[in-house]
């Protein structure tokens, strides 16, 4: 849709099948997005809506003394990045994902661009845009605040290449990691301080798991790709507090457990390139199944809403269905995104990152009550193109959360 720039704002809630967000929502910004509410910074971190689209509270953004933690020799020496010609935080740092302290500080996950790796680490951040402390450890992707603010973060190590048989004799059944540097994912637990409480390999919880054959034919710079953990409620053959991580590079999320973190179930389906595995209710989970699924009416490729049960090994697509409004009936993300649920478990949110569009649908009836749409007023950016002045920007949308952590 075309919008003018200054009517960007006032169009960026359509509201299909509710007049009003029931509960606040997070939306992740960054370089040139929601100056209206940060006028003198380079734009906001992010924005908190409530209502009908009013702003309870925006965090702004302030890359250049993010930067400065980066010299910190407390992490420099441990987490050393390689990083092209030229680079700043301001040019080459994204938001990647926030949630929400109790007081109103920011947890804020931030990538890299020309990098590596990629995981740019992560940030407390105050209400007025200011580091409260910031980690540049390679923690990447989806922040969750779990009980007393203890955060689950994926993070990762460079591993070194790696020879190992899996069955002694069996020259063909090795696992070999090549990459002179490859991504050793983990799952980090930071306190609200921003210590680090403990690290948990997930490519060894694999390898020494009865599934570690799903490694024969990975990636060998990149095996398992963590994209999100979350901690489980109760339900049949759960134990509560044990930890759903998404491994999107082998299509399937794993169950560790809460106090050893070794690997007690991994399930897989017909997703793919999935984000944000969470736990719903009982045996159920949600997700964003960026690539495993077509549009209703199997014309093209589109990414979904999908329950997995994993009691009866059903799945079920929440959205899109032949109820969805045509308009948002093939919305796709090839590599991005994410799903939140709402504090009373009846609403999710759907991010397609890459559509600049974020969807809350009720899961009883796959009813769509909302959507944000990424709309910004750029006409002051030069490297937008020239339409800026006349038209509205739709930049790529970063995982949209409910303001209470779902």
């Amino acid at each position: 849709m075309d919008v003018p720039p200054d009517q960007a704002a006032a169009r960026r809630f359509e509201f299909i099948g509710s007049d009003h967000l029931t509960d606040p929502i997070l939306v992740p910004g960054g370089r040139h997005l929601f100056r209206e509410y940060c006028p003198d910074h380079v734009g906001c971190l992010a924005v908190e809506y409530t209502g009908r689209g009013e702003v309870r509270q925006a965090w702004p953004y302030r890359p250049d003394e993010l930067e400065k933690w980066m010299e910190k020799e407390e992490f420099a020496a441990d987490f050393p990045y390689e990083h092209a010609i030229g680079f700043s935080f301001l040019d080459h740092a994204r938001i990647e994902g926030v949630s929400k302290y109790a007081n109103g500080d920011l947890l804020a996950v931030f990538h890299f661009r020309h990098t590596h790796p990629y995981g740019g680490g992560l940030a407390r951040i105050d209400r007025t845009g200011k580091p409260v402390w910031y980690r540049p450890d390679y923690s990447h992707h989806r922040p969750q605040l779990t009980d007393g603010e203890v955060a689950l973060v994926p993070g990762l190590r460079r591993g070194r290449p790696t020879d190992t048989k899996l069955v002694p004799g069996r020259d063909d059944l090795r696992i070999r990691m090549s990459c002179p540097q490859w991504n050793h994912d983990l799952v980090n637990v930071i306190d609200p301080a921003g210590r680090l409480l403990r690290e948990t390999s997930v490519f060894d919880a694999i390898l020494q798991s009865p599934y570690a054959s799903l490694l024969l034919h990975t990636d060998p710079c990149d095996p398992t790709h963590v994209n999100s953990v979350h901690p489980l409620g109760e339900g049949p053959g759960l134990e509560l507090g044990d930890l759903v991580v998404s491994i999107r590079n082998l299509r399937a999320f794993a169950i560790l457990d809460r106090d050893t973190h070794r690997l007690k179930r991994m399930v897989g389906g017909g997703f793919l390139m999935q984000h944000s595995v969470l736990h719903f209710e009982g045996s159920r989970f949600l997700m964003l199944d960026n690539r495993g699924s077509k549009t209703p009416d199997g014309a093209r490729k589109a990414s979904r809403l999908l329950m997995v049960d994993t009691a009866s090994d059903e799945e079920t697509t929440v959205f899109p269905n032949r109820r969805t409004p045509g308009h948002l009936g093939d919305l796709f993300t090839g590599w991005k995104g994410g799903v939140a649920i709402s504090p009373d478990r009846s609403r999710a949110l759907v991010t397609f990152t890459e559509e600049g569009k974020a969807v809350e649908v009720r899961i009883a009836d796959s009813a769509v009550l909302v959507v944000f749409h990424s709309l910004h007023d750029v006409s002051h950016v030069e490297k937008f193109s020239e339409e800026r002045s006349t038209r509205a920007a739709r930049t790529q949308l970063r995982e949209v959360r409910y303001g209470g952590d779902g």
